[in-house]
């Protein structure tokens, strides 16, 4: 059997460690896609350039379209990385309207929530735990990534404090 760190039961350093391994997925996220976005950026300005001088290097205008398709998928993802890493978290209380989760892909489950101002954001399963619609939330999450960093339930019957 296994013994837990006497860490392991504090919820400040388990807050701060979630807060911590959802920075890092958006490091991650930038070291993933910025390369091929960039990468692919140069591919098709490179191609764009050869179509429209004439060139005979491959560019076509069918390639030049699939390449900035891609570009802007890449470039999105590693724009939205990159924007929230300059920035900080954002807090916010508002009131959940909606939760659900789905299927990503085979072996990934995300989970969301929409906020009744319509606004929706990705969490974890245990940072989502035991939220449900209609419940008050305070949170911290990253504005261009949508992910959250942390969420507390308010109590119903506690005023949400002014948002500043």
């Amino acid at each position: 059997m296994t013994r837990q760190p006497d860490w392991a039961d504090d919820p400040l350093l388990a807050d701060e460690l979630r807060a911590r391994r959802v920075r890092n997925g958006i490091v991650r996220s930038a070291i993933l896609w910025t390369p091929f976005f960039l990468l692919l950026l140069g591919a098709t300005l490179y191609f764009l350039f050869d179509t429209v001088t004439g060139g005979d290097h491959g560019g076509t205008w069918f390639l030049v379209v699939v390449l900035a398709i891609i570009t802007g998928l890449f470039g999105f993802q590693s724009i939205q990385a990159l924007q929230d890493l300059r920035t900080n978290p954002v807090d916010a209380v508002a009131t959940v309207g909606r939760r659900w989760s789905r299927s990503d892909s085979l072996v990934m489950k995300s989970h969301y929530i929409r906020l009744t101002s319509g606004q929706i954001l990705r969490g974890d399963v245990v940072t989502l735990a035991g939220v449900k619609e209609g419940d008050r939330v305070r949170l911290t999450y990253y504005p261009h990534t949508a992910v959250i960093a942390r969420l507390d339930r308010l109590p119903a019957e506690e005023p949400a404090p002014a948002a500043e």
